[in-house]
């Protein structure tokens, strides 16, 4: 009876914090789970890609993200590196005496990183929602339609049936002004119209990149908050808009790359957090001494109560006004918390997607040796709501595959930070985070894999960035008869253009190895331009490229080199619509 009394004096306690409590929760797993999904790729189980879905989400093609794997000597890495940031950090507050000067160095250091993490962060929110105020496609009528952007309509595949009304499902027999209709339509094809960046500065940079207009309201948007808040004001909003970019873009960038390499990693650190948080006053005084966005802030209610019936002069109303005057009490959560289980979380929606296919490649192959077409599982979350699951395309079907491990690792990290804020109330003392949550989301990992019998494959499961099998190796003389084999493979050019092309591309080889070899090239800026289609002929893809004249140190040499290019290149420029070669000679 001792004890249900305390629980229910506890209880009491809590209540006024339970908003704030569940505010902590939220925004501990939403970063984990939109982050998680966002770093889905091809796993080994399945073969690349034939091409390219059209109609299909293109702001999530796939491309060779690079992750970086982390190995066992991390785990030993992790918490030395981390003490000694912490030290250095504690020492520095304690001989400055004012934090004010290290926090505006350190808001600079974290304002450069922020940056990007914020943009990427903005641009998949506003693909997310894109989706659905616009999507590709959606089912109404017992049909699958599907847009057309060049003819600004939504069609049934294999039927004359069309709609040009720009909005899905039950709205698009809305009656709509025309100037309206037009309006959606170009706003539709301008948020999906990309272009193709190619940029190389000699030695610095390489740079090849599509790029649309999110991405450019994207970076305003971000350019605005990460400057306020680094040199203006810092509201605990933007502090925890900021830590949740980090977070999106870190789990995005940082995987373990073996199951039992997380669990060391995440071992290590439990030790780590226990003993700079009960052992020492590092930790904690450096999260509340420090304002940078290392941490999310949650208020806490302030506790004023309004007396009623209080004259405005009176005890009571300025006792109010003092308690409504003092600053209000912030709960904190590291960022570590969240990143640090995170990549666990998402190694295990991986290994879910890395079974998926592995079991899919069982089920369709006795023998097991045909590995099933990889189809992009992210993105589409519109499309997924505007269609019915039995109406939706294959692309679409693909993106919902089950997730066991995942959905244990998260039941696991709730329970733990529950845990962690419960024990918190109750002792009145800072927590280390990892005590809870490390135990919760390994035991639901390992134990899931125990219940499944999935145990050795998951002990085997590994995202080390090796060779991959279904990519030609370098030197293969079979390349181009594989690559046709497989479907993937583009459609050839017309006859009268393949041989100048190619020679063209010979000749833009040579020149570039002569202009590294005598280190005179300094810029190349390429342009892909649109594609020109014709009725009798393939599409044809132009590319300007402006860099200046490679020098030798002979200049005879130079001349007679040119002018050969020059030759070389005659029947193709004139056939493209160039200048004349003496005026281009002129030039050179």
């Amino acid at each position: 009876m001792e004890f249900l009394g305390r629980v229910a004096y506890e209880v009491h306690l809590m209540r006024p914090l339970l908003p704030t409590y569940l505010h902590l929760l939220i925004s501990a797993i939403f970063p984990i789970y939109i982050a998680a999904h966002s770093s889905l790729a091809r796993p080994a189980s399945a073969a690349r890609p034939s091409k390219a879905v059209k109609g299909d989400d293109n702001d999530n093609d796939e491309v060779s993200q690079k992750i970086e794997s982390l190995s066992a000597s991390d785990a030993v890495v992790f918490p030395l590196l981390a003490g000694a940031t912490l030290t250095t950090l504690y020492l520095l507050l304690k001989w400055l005496q004012d934090p004010a000067w290290l926090n505006w160095g350190l808001g600079i250091y974290f304002g450069q990183i922020g940056l990007v993490f914020a943009t990427k962060f903005l641009k998949d929110v506003q693909v997310f929602l894109r989706s659905f105020l616009l999507p590709t496609q959606y089912t109404a009528g017992g049909k699958l339609w599907k847009v057309n952007n060049e003819e600004r309509l939504f069609q049934v595949d294999d039927t004359d049936a069309k709609n040009k009304s720009p909005v899905p499902g039950i709205f698009r027999n809305l009656p709509m002004p025309q100037f309206l209709n037009e309006l959606i339509w170009a706003i539709r094809c301008l948020t999906y119209k990309k272009a193709k960046l190619n940029l190389h500065i000699h030695r610095i940079i390489t740079l090849k990149s599509s790029i649309d207009i999110l991405d450019l309201s994207s970076l305003l948007v971000a350019t605005a908050i990460v400057g306020y808040h680094t040199f203006f004001a810092r509201p605990w909003f933007l502090t925890n808009f900021l830590g949740f970019s980090f977070c999106y873009g870190s789990l995005q960038f940082i995987s373990p790359t073996t199951a039992w390499t997380g669990t060391l990693i995440l071992s290590a650190l439990f030790f780590y957090d226990i003993y700079f948080v009960f052992f020492t006053p590092m930790m904690v005084t450096v999260a509340t001494k420090l304002d940078v966005p290392i941490k999310l802030l949650f208020p806490r209610p302030d506790g004023c109560i309004m007396p009623v019936g209080a004259a405005e002069g009176s005890a009571e109303m300025v006792e109010y006004l003092q308690c409504l005057a003092k600053k209000r009490t912030m709960a904190m959560l590291g960022l570590g918390d969240i990143v640090i289980p995170g990549m666990v979380l998402a190694f295990a929606l991986r290994f879910d997607l890395y079974l998926f296919y592995l079991r899919a490649q069982s089920q369709s192959d006795s023998t097991g040796s045909a590995k099933p077409r990889y189809v992009q599982v992210t993105g589409g979350w519109g499309e997924r709501f505007w269609t019915t699951a039995k109406l939706r395309s294959k692309e679409l079907q693909a993106k919902s595959f089950p997730k066991p491990y995942f959905y244990a690792s998260v039941v696991g990290y709730l329970a733990g930070m529950i845990t962690t804020v419960v024990v918190m109330q109750v002792a009145q003392h800072a927590q280390p985070a990892l005590l809870y949550l490390v135990p919760g989301v390994l035991l639901s990992l390992w134990g899931t894999a125990l219940v499944k019998g999935d145990l050795k494959t998951l002990w085997r499961y590994s995202e080390d960035q090796g060779e991959d099998d279904d990519l030609p190796k370098k030197g293969d003389k079979n390349n181009r008869e594989r690559s046709k084999s497989d479907g993937s493979a583009e459609k050839e050019m017309p006859q009268e253009f393949s041989k100048s092309t190619d020679t063209t591309e010979k000749d833009d080889e040579e020149d570039r190895d002569d202009s590294e070899k005598s280190c005179r090239q300094l810029i190349s800026f390429s342009i892909t331009l649109a594609e020109a289609k014709s009725k009798d002929k393939g599409t044809l893809k132009a590319r300007i490229r402006v860099m200046p004249p490679a020098r030798t140190r002979q200049d005879d040499r130079n001349t007679v080199t040119s002018d050969h290019n020059e030759g070389r290149n005659t029947s193709v420029v004139d056939r493209a619509g160039g200048e004349p070669p003496e005026k281009r000679r002129r030039k050179t």
